[in-house]
């Protein structure tokens, strides 16, 4: 594959070289670029030409050229597509793209160590039940007993996932339509940054009153991660679960309001929710009691399951201005390192 996008190369510089009239080649040249952008997502491609030096950089095309020109003088031929061509670093340390739709595989307790005073929170929901918002709990192989008694089940990545996937299915709250085929594929878009669970102190019934579940339980999970990348990355975003047997119980606000406070702690300047569905009247009854603003309605936003045959969605916009967060929001006292 690079010696065929190195022989595009040798095209294009040989005819940026030869013409007498180098606007005469760009078709070519244009023809050459097109054909071996088709042929591959990911692949070295020359950023510039000249008689003395070929430089290359590596980029992600999303999908072949849509739109192609070309320039030349005697020494430089200089491509250009409407294509977004997306700077695309080999290394996960170096990920400089991450949003809230895309990251980097991690454990979630990013910048943990600014949230001692908060995390983990304790709280009683509707029905008495104890719980506790906390970081995930992980188990490495150093953790599982020598005969083996943590299973995936316990771990609470797993519940991430199983709890992730479960909504996707429901296909109500979330955009995506298809599940996350492993944990490190889920921990890439939900453990990138910080993230937490809403985990049971105490036996209980789910909201129906029918099923029991167990101490140690998780009843529902969200992150907290940059909404957009570099300049905008104080605008935080934020991704809320609530398993569907024990909705009603109090979860959903409870860790609207730990959000709230987490996110100012960690350093973000507002929050801004960008995917909040009309239909999902739950979710819109909660932030605007917890004092977030609607900023923003784009209609026909989703393809939702429950509306009728062809019927889109609503979408709105939610910002919350976290730098007028009381100091002792949730009855803690400010963050020590913001004394």
């Amino acid at each position: 594959m690079i010696l065929l996008w190195r022989s595009a190369i040798n095209r294009l510089h040989s005819g940026a070289r030869h013409c007498m009239n180098p606007a005469r080649s760009l078709p070519t040249a244009a023809h050459h670029f097109h054909h071996v952008a088709q042929t591959t997502r990911h692949e070295p491609a020359a950023a510039t030409t000249s008689s003395s030096q070929l430089k290359y950089s590596t980029i992600t095309l999303s999908h072949p050229p849509s739109h192609f020109s070309a320039t030349a003088s005697s020494s430089t031929i200089k491509l250009t597509t409407s294509t977004n061509l997306q700077q695309h670093s080999t290394l996960p340390s170096q990920r400089q793209f991450t949003t809230a739709y895309q990251g980097t595989p991690s454990d979630g307790k990013h910048n943990s160590h600014l949230l001692t005073h908060l995390i983990p929170y304790q709280s009683t929901l509707k029905d008495g039940r104890r719980v506790e918002v906390d970081f995930f709990r992980h188990s490495s192989p150093n953790d599982i007993s020598p005969n083996g008694s943590m299973e995936e089940e316990e771990d609470e990545w797993f519940a991430g996932l199983a709890l992730m996937n479960l909504i996707i299915r429901e296909g109500r709250s979330w955009p995506f339509e298809e599940d996350f085929e492993n944990v490190d594929d889920w921990r890439g878009y939900f453990l990138s940054h910080t993230a937490f669970v809403v985990r049971a102190l105490d036996n209980g019934m789910d909201a129906a009153g029918r099923n029991s579940s167990s101490q140690g339980e998780v009843l529902g999970c969200f992150y907290i991660k940059p909404n957009f990348p570099g300049r905008c990355s104080h605008i935080c975003n934020g991704g809320f679960i609530t398993a569907p047997r024990f909705r009603g119980l109090g979860i959903g606000r409870l860790m609207g309001n730990v959000f709230l406070r987490a996110a100012r702690d960690l350093g973000y300047k507002s929050s801004y929710f960008n995917l909040v569905f009309k239909s999902n009247v739950g979710s819109v009854k909660l932030w605007d009691s917890l004092g977030f603003q609607r900023v923003s309605t784009l209609e026909n936003a989703a393809r939702l399951e429950g509306l009728e045959d062809g019927e889109l969605d609503t979408a709105y916009g939610y910002r919350y201005d976290l730098e007028k967060l009381p100091d002792d929001y949730l009855g803690i006292g400010p963050a020590p390192h913001r004394k």
